[in-house]
């Protein structure tokens, strides 16, 4: 999905309905045109698995709605969740996430990037890990998503067309995004706000360093970053070839050894949750390992009681 107003406004609605319920206290987010990066806090498995595969169904819906789809095959299956162990580890992948628009070439720095991001509220909100920024948003109905031209792309008079039929819709239902850009920070017993904002431009220095190094990459290899214009004109459902799929991540954790001790953990979990699936096809009520994303049962089920 191009970064056109007509798509940021959808997503934006998106993201607002998916945490209206406060499954998880979302920190940073950035959409990228093929994928998107989150960092979020979650105090059950249950409920960041909720939010996950919410945003993936109502982004499916919605584009097929865009496209005039019946039906669309539209995430790999490899996206997924992942823990982030030690805070340095953090640290690295909230610069991560906010250096992949210039890394991929499509700005030489955030600030420039026409997609969503949550680099403004990370940068601007007080430094402490209750501090909340407030995104305005309104989510829409598939039934209030305009079909675009079959061409898939949108020049920017037909963006400037249909960003402003959404806006006049009478059926959307305004649902603000609640962002917390430090309350990952609390995770590791930072709390302090020195120390958060010691933190913060630790993170915006290494940010302008990494885009620094990328545009002088650009540069020795004669490559000019992609327009904002050439970006939002795009083709929706462009034809992509993923990289070669790796080991599927669980967890994020530059300690070898701790690295090791938690795998080990996750491989008795993961065994855990096959007695627990076992038994529940059984009919069989089941306590499920904390923090694991447990099956989705339908609305009413009651699990029969033992003969």
């Amino acid at each position: 999905m191009p970064p056109t107003e007509t798509s940021n406004e959808i997503r934006l609605g998106i993201l607002g309905r998916t945490q209206r319920d406060n499954k998880v206290e979302l920190c940073h987010f950035v959409d990228m045109n093929n994928h998107s990066h989150s960092m979020a806090v979650s105090t059950t498995g249950e409920n960041l698995s909720k939010f996950h595969m919410e945003l993936k169904k109502k982004t499916t819906d919605a584009l097929k709605a865009l496209l005039g789809l019946s039906s669309l095959s539209l995430w790999e299956k490899r996206t997924g969740v992942f823990r982030i162990v030690t805070l340095e580890d953090a640290i690295e992948r909230v610069v991560y996430i906010y250096c992949n628009p210039s890394q991929a070439g499509l700005c030489d720095s955030i600030e420039q990037y026409p997609g969503l991001s949550s680099w403004d509220a990370f940068r601007d909100c007080a430094p402490s890990v209750d501090a909340a920024v407030e995104i305005e948003a309104r989510w829409y109905p598939v039934s209030e998503i305009p079909t675009i031209p079959t061409s898939r792309s949108l020049s920017a008079r037909q963006d400037a067309a249909f960003y402003r039929e959404l806006k006049e819709s009478e059926q959307a239902v305004r649902h603000p995004i609640v962002l917390k850009p430090f309350k990952w920070l609390e995770t590791y017993g930072v709390t302090e706000p020195h120390e958060i904002e010691e933190i913060r431009q630790r993170i915006i220095k290494r940010v302008r360093e990494a885009e620094h190094v990328n545009v002088r990459a650009r540069a020795r290899c004669n490559k000019q970053r992609v327009s904002p214009a050439a970006l939002r004109q795009a083709l929706y459902m462009k034809p992509h070839k993923p990289k070669k799929k790796e080991r599927k991540i669980f967890l994020i954790c530059r300690n070898k050894e701790l690295r090791l001790t938690l795998l080990e953990s996750f491989r008795r979990t993961v065994s855990q949750c096959r007695e627990c699936y076992q038994k529940a096809k059984a009919g069989i009520r089941v306590v499920w390992p904390p923090g694991t994303f447990t099956p989705w049962f339908p609305p009413g089920f009651v699990f029969p009681l033992p003969a």
